[in-house]
């Protein structure tokens, strides 16, 4: 059952987005992203619509969750549950389109055909399209959740050192990703956070390549890239090592990336814009002449999906990083035709720096 704390949280969030939703020109918000709607709710099933007033919260799902909303909806107040499969004539029925005036919605998040519907079922509300008001308050996350994404992270660096112990040539990167996939489950992760990434030699210059029956060989760069989840929240974490010893080429490579790596743990903190954080790794890397080999942003936030705001990148230029948000911090170098690597650490953004959550060693590991 939700704890007195995680209501307390999901109620100052849900202030926080009526204030954006007041300044937007809204009474009501439509919600239909998942991860938003657990922030807001604790409901984790995967269907549910929540239509947000500036004193009320309708929350919409079907009977194969009635006994699911019971144990996990946090005790908000002015809540109403409607169980029906039909989201919108129930809120029709409810007369909730002569009780809202201006109706807001994210245009990324409902198709056209959704739009044409809701117009018809909230009429005579107006629908006003805004801007996404709800990444920007869960970006910051609770004790509760920190706890979660690190007792996360503490498994992907467990399975990843277990790993490390049992991997030879001979092995393809499908044994591989299958070992790490067992052994996260048996620490307690709840899933993948998504397909895991294993890529070998040439191959692990595709940033997201996927495990094959490609088959590892002695003198070969190997890049593993997995997450794991606990009470819905993820990790994501990325390290490379070597089947046997690496080439002069790739330890120069890797000290390059190592270096990038800490020089953007060493500049974040509570307060740094996202491209400027996404500089200090990328300027590593360009004044070592492989600029043109890191192609991917520095880094994602994390939390209920395992991309979430803010993007740590180079366009995020007005993105001003708070205390309490988790990111990712992981550059990389693709050198096509020869090899790829990556770091890849998950880190609570604090007013000191980050605390880092991924405990597994960053270095490169010979095996």
């Amino acid at each position: 059952m939700p704890t007195k704390a995680q209501t307390a949280a999901a109620a100052a969030r849900i202030q926080q987005v009526r204030s954006s939703m007041k300044r937007a020109g809204v009474d009501a918000l439509i919600i239909t992203n998942a991860a938003a709607i657990r922030y807001l709710t604790g409901f984790s099933g995967s269907s549910s619509l929540v239509i947000l007033g500036m004193k009320t919260i309708h929350f919409f799902t079907n009977d194969l969750y009635a006994v699911q909303v019971t144990k996990e909806l946090y005790a908000l107040d002015k809540l109403q549950v409607t169980i029906n499969r039909d989201y919108w004539g129930s809120a029709r029925s409810l007369g909730l389109g002569s009780k809202f005036k201006n109706v807001g919605f994210v245009p990324t998040q409902l198709s056209y055909a959704a739009h044409k519907d809701i117009k018809r079922k909230l009429a005579p509300a107006k629908l006003v399209e805004i801007a996404d008001v709800i990444s920007p308050v869960t970006q910051v996350k609770t004790k509760a959740e920190i706890q979660s994404i690190a007792h996360a992270a503490e498994i992907a660096s467990e399975a990843y050192v277990a790993m490390l112990g049992m991997v030879k040539p001979g092995m393809t990167e499908m044994d591989v990703a299958t070992f790490l996939a067992s052994r996260t489950r048996e620490l307690g992760s709840e899933r993948d956070a998504f397909d895991i990434i294993v890529v070998s030699g040439t191959r692990s210059a595709m940033p997201h390549g996927r495990a094959t029956s490609a088959v590892l060989k002695k003198g070969q760069v190997v890049t593993v890239d997995f997450g794991c989840c606990i009470n819905g929240l993820y990790s994501d974490m990325t390290r490379t090592f070597c089947i046997g010893t690496p080439s002069k080429q790739v330890v120069d490579v890797f000290a390059v990336l190592y270096e990038a790596h800490f020089a953007a743990l060493d500049a974040a903190k509570a307060g740094i814009i996202s491209s400027d954080l996404d500089e200090a790794a990328r300027s590593v890397i360009r004044n070592a002449g492989y600029g043109e080999y890191f192609q991917h942003s520095l880094g994602h936030g994390l939390g209920y999906e395992v991309h979430e705001n803010p993007r740590v990148a180079a366009p995020s230029k007005d993105e001003v990083i708070a205390a309490g948000t988790v990111v990712t911090i992981e550059p990389g170098i693709y050198i096509p035709g020869k090899f790829g690597m990556r770091i890849e650490d998950d880190v609570v953004v604090t007013n000191r720096g980050v605390e880092i959550l991924t405990t597994a060693p960053r270095e490169l590991v010979v095996v």
